[in-house]
């Protein structure tokens, strides 16, 4: 019971109103304090002026024995003035000074108006044995008319805008808590939240943003799941290969070349799992980078053909064609990161490439970018393969056999766009594939 007490008032209706309430009614309060403190003297003076006259009048009637101490009075009685007879001085509610009581005793009108009490205004003087005071009336009277109008003044607005607050309130805060709600699903794992875009302004475009941004977390836990499965088989069939064939050699019966098969085989399944945790590394790396690459200038053409120079025993092996058309290129990036870039692009194109193949490499520049194209004469690819080449773990050919970690093009792509570039892919199957790599040329 005391969280949810707690949590109401906690709220962001409680807050709101506490908000524009405190605000409205200080807005209220504080020119009310300022009429009194401009006005109240003033009508405090007149109301002291006005019990002193009375008093005056009474005394003269009564010293003038025309009247009486209490037909006197009677007939000065006002609605805003209290009027009491007293036996005694000491039926008074207040103490009296020995100066006080020297002035009453010498047939002088005691007249007082203290600064802030205004039931301590009062005028009392004797009359024949008896003792007259006279007061401000509390509930008639100017002073109780401006105390009356203060409140009046401060109290109505106070509650009708109060009202009109606690509306506002309301429907301000309604769609945040719709937008609050909808983030507790979220937490909780609900990525299928989706809240109508209503009114105007910024509540409208913070739906359409929060909307925007579930779909793009639908959208990362899609790639999250898919990510967790491929490492999983990517891990799985080396490790799975590694075990049996560690099996298989424990046989007694296997000949010299069948263990030197086995052999092979885990080491090369040793190094494709090196290649993927490398692979894996390097992306994580990349896509958790904060800052721009650190630029350096360097000669690009000579860089492509040391990528060249270093997969040169795997395009021999196939007998490969190499058509290499590089200009001189003066370049400022991140030097080993582009080289691996380089080197990711050539040696995909030689791996997807048949024996006696063609693989063409240029380079062009126009002043405001650099355009390094790669294009192999291999398999092609679909328009769709190409949508989706460079996604992690993407392999165009659906079996998994291939040498390929799957990250190759993807950490490609994440160096390129480090350096506010781009790389596109494009073919045709059967007629090889385009990789272009596209790069703005900064200052140092």
């Amino acid at each position: 019971m005391k969280s949810k007490i707690k949590k109401f008032f906690g709220s962001i209706y409680m807050r709101f109103l506490v908000v524009f309430i405190g605000t409205f009614a200080l807005s209220l309060i504080i020119p009310a304090l300022g009429l009194n403190a401009a006005k109240g003297p003033e009508i405090r003076r007149d109301a002291h002026s006005s019990i002193t006259e009375t008093a005056r009048n009474i005394q003269n009637l009564v010293n003038s024995r025309e009247m009486t101490a209490e037909e006197a009075a009677s007939f000065f009685a006002k609605s805003d003035t209290e009027i009491t007879v007293l036996n005694s001085l000491d039926e008074l509610d207040f103490p009296l000074s020995p100066m006080d009581t020297e002035l009453l005793e010498r047939g002088e009108i005691l007249s007082k108006m203290p600064d802030r009490d205004d039931r301590a205004m009062f005028a009392v003087f004797a009359a024949e044995e008896k003792w007259i005071m006279l007061r401000p009336d509390k509930r008639r009277g100017p002073m109780a008319d401006f105390r009356g109008m203060q409140i009046f003044y401060v109290a109505v607005p106070l509650a009708l805008g109060t009202v009109l607050i606690v509306l506002a309130s309301v429907n301000v805060a309604k769609p945040i808590k719709r937008i609050s709600n909808a983030s507790k699903k979220v937490a909780e794992g609900d990525f299928s939240v989706q809240l109508e875009p209503k009114g105007s302004g910024e509540i409208r475009e913070l739906t359409e943003n929060f909307n925007s941004m579930i779909r793009g977390l639908s959208a990362n836990e899609y790639l999250h799941k898919e990510f967790v499965s491929n490492i999983s088989h990517e891990f799985n069939t080396p490790i799975t290969s590694l075990k049996g064939y560690a099996k298989l050699l424990k046989s007694d019966r296997l000949s010299p070349e069948q263990r030197a098969e086995y052999a092979d085989i885990i080491i090369a399944e040793s190094d494709r799992l090196s290649r993927l945790s490398a692979d894996m590394l390097k992306l994580s790396e990349l896509e958790n980078r904060g800052i721009s690459p650190e630029r350096k200038r360097f000669s690009l053409d000579e860089q492509i053909r040391s990528a060249v120079i270093l997969l040169q025993q795997s395009w021999e092996d196939k007998s490969l064609d190499l058509d290499i058309d590089l200009e001189e290129v003066s370049f400022a990036g991140d030097e080993s990161l582009l080289y691996q870039l380089w080197v990711n692009l050539i040696s995909n194109a030689v791996r997807y490439t048949e024996k006696g193949g063609t693989v063409a490499i240029s380079l062009t520049e126009n002043g405001r970018t650099v355009t390094v194209s790669v294009r192999d004469s291999g398999r092609g690819m679909t328009p769709e393969e190409a949508d989706n080449v460079f996604r992690r773990f993407y392999k165009a050919d659906k079996s998994r056999s291939s040498e390929g970690t799957g990250l190759g093009l993807a950490i490609a792509k994440k160096i390129a766009e480090l350096h506010c570039g781009n790389i596109t892919a494009s073919g045709e199957t059967g007629k090889g594939s385009t990789f272009t790599v596209t790069l703005p040329i900064l200052s140092k």
